[in-house]
């Protein structure tokens, strides 16, 4: 594995070696003022020290994106030692050609998206043991939706596909910081180069003056590898989102298919059905008509019947309606006399007097008040204390 890495590396700095980049104009935005140098092409002993934290600054940006992907740690931690022991003229002679004040603002903007990301994954690895998932959406078995199958499972913090099949992508802004790093690590690569190549000719073959270019080169080389493995896992995610859709149609179109097949004998089924059920209506429909037309008769007999009855009790309940009016008269008239009497029972027997009226009332024009001191408010039947005299 470790031969594997290295000669990958070899292979990619060969390459880039051969390629003509136009980066002079975008490495001149790295580079430094005229001002801050001083006689000699020297700087201060500050600056240098600054330039190595700023390099440092690079390696931990590009350590944080290598913990959504397998990478090549053990060298960047190399290169991470060797920035820290890196001799000042060495450092001062990149300081030639780098600004780190002008390094620090990119590579803050870049760690904070990073690391505002990465605080939102707590489960999200940063183990070198990472491996890369190989699986790929396959044609679902007999009957199963198919689900989308990521490639790069590490992106969500797992070692394995999402059981419910859903997929996480990096945030826009995620692959843009990742880019901003990559393209930062390129630029003070291809910034060092024109100072490795000045050290050679000042030391002469044999010299030991490619520390520099050898710490840059293994942190451009993980950094474009960490960049290109994002950008391919978006690009493999994408891909596979799409392979996956075009299995789903198709598993929904065999759906469809087997539903039209379904659809087609269940309407036979219920043509046939019809015609059975048409004929039978028809029958039935017969049978009603004749039990409507019994039921017709029946029901004008009824009527006929029932209107009989009605005239027969109306004249019953005229009868008896005549006879409880007269009972009630009676009712009445009896209710008097029996007032009459128990007056005359409370009053002296000199002065006991009959109402004229109850010898002649027939019931509702009986007089009611022969006891009224009975029957007022404060009323008491007492001896000669029964109401006025007739």
């Amino acid at each position: 594995m470790r031969s594997k890495i290295l000669t990958t590396i070899a292979v990619a700095i060969c390459l880039a070696a051969g390629m003509t980049r136009p980066l002079r104009a975008q490495g001149s935005a790295l580079g430094p003022d005229p001002a801050e140098q001083l006689a000699g092409s020297q700087y201060s002993p500050q600056p240098p020290e600054d330039l190595r934290a700023e390099l440092l600054n690079l390696v931990d940006a590009v350590q944080e994106l290598a913990a959504f992907l397998p990478a090549d740690l053990d060298s960047l931690q190399q290169a991470r030692a060797q920035i820290e022991e890196m001799p000042a003229e060495r450092l001062n002679a990149l300081r030639a050609v780098i600004n780190p004040a002008r390094l620090q603002p990119a590579l803050k903007r870049a760690r904070t998206v990073i690391g505002k990301y990465s605080s939102t994954r707590p489960n999200m690895s940063t183990n070198t043991n990472i491996t890369k998932m190989t699986l790929a959406p396959l044609p679902a078995a007999q009957g199963t939706f198919p689900i989308a199958i990521e490639s790069c499972a590490t992106f969500a913090g797992t070692t394995s596909a999402n059981p419910d099949g859903t997929v996480s992508r990096l945030p826009t802004d995620v692959i843009l910081a990742a880019d901003l790093v990559w393209q930062t690590a390129d630029t003070v690569r291809e910034l060092a180069q024109d100072v490795c190549k000045q050290e050679v000719v000042v030391a002469g073959e044999g010299g030991n003056t490619s520390l520099a270019c050898t710490v840059v080169d293994t942190v451009w080389i993980v950094a474009k590898f960490v960049d290109f493995d994002i950008h391919f896992c978006e690009d493999d995610l994408t891909g596979t989102l799409g392979d996956t859709s075009y299995l789903r149609l198709a598993f929904i179109n065999d759906e469809i298919g087997d539903l039209q097949t379904g659809v087609n004998t269940i309407t036979t089924n219920v043509s046939n059905v019809s015609t059975q059920i048409s004929g039978q209506i028809s029958g039935v429909d017969t049978h009603i008509s004749t039990v409507d037309t019994h039921i017709s008769n029946e029901i004008a007999a009824l009527d006929a019947h029932m209107t009989a009855l009605l005239a027969a009790l109306s004249t019953q309940v005229a009868n008896v309606q005549a006879s409880v009016s007269l009972a009630n008269q009676r009712l009445l008239k009896s209710l008097a006399v029996q007032t009459q009497l128990m007056k005359l029972e409370l009053t002296p027997e000199g002065a006991r007097i009959i109402a004229p009226s109850i010898l002649t009332c027939t019931g509702s024009d009986c007089p009611t008040n022969l006891l009224a001191n009975c029957t007022g408010p404060a009323g008491a039947c007492t001896w000669n204390n029964v109401g006025p005299l007739p």
